[in-house]
């Protein structure tokens, strides 16, 4: 889980979706309780997804960067939170995926200590997740996007190359 988060900060657009495709698919009216993990982008139909406006692209590009940067602190304090709890973030993430997937057995089974250690690192950065997914949404909003359109609109960016072009530049130019 926070392997995959702390990768994704340095792609432009495609791995925003990573720490947004909770949020996409949360209800519009609020946020999502649990942990988001980055996930598939939901599935949109194409005719949905293809009707983007230049207005909705302007929006979504200039929503990106503020996405971004919410996902950098977000990381930062994900990898705070882990190095207080006394884990490296290599054990921690080792921890995670024998968690996740039980038959994946970890090379040196959790002491009592760093199982205490993992699960209050993990529990803060599952508040981390939700306060970060309210503030995504928050932007998407402020920017004049519903969430869901949001997603729709990244669907479709990732299925037209000439769209991709039209939000880097459009980025590259705020």
């Amino acid at each position: 889980m926070l392997k995959q988060l702390l990768k994704g900060s340095s792609v432009l657009v495609f791995l925003v979706a990573g720490n947004f495709s909770a949020l996409a698919e949360a209800p519009e009216s609020q946020s999502q309780p649990q942990a988001p993990q980055v996930q598939g982008v939901p599935q949109v139909p194409e005719s949905q997804a293809q009707d983007v406006s230049t207005e909705e692209l302007q929006q979504f590009a200039n929503v990106i960067p503020k996405l971004q940067e919410i996902g950098q602190t977000a990381q930062q304090k994900f990898a705070q939170a882990i190095q207080q709890s006394g884990l490296s973030i290599e054990r921690f993430q080792e921890l995670s995926q024998t968690q996740q997937s039980p038959e994946a057995n970890s090379s040196t089974p959790a002491t009592p200590e760093e199982q205490k250690s993992f699960n209050q690192a993990s529990s803060q950065i599952q508040s981390i997740e939700q306060e970060t997914l309210s503030q995504q949404e928050q932007v998407v909003r402020d920017g004049g996007l519903e969430p869901r359109r949001f997603s729709q609109i990244l669907v479709a960016i990732q299925q037209s190359p000439a769209l991709q072009q039209q939000v880097q530049q459009l980025i590259q130019e705020n």
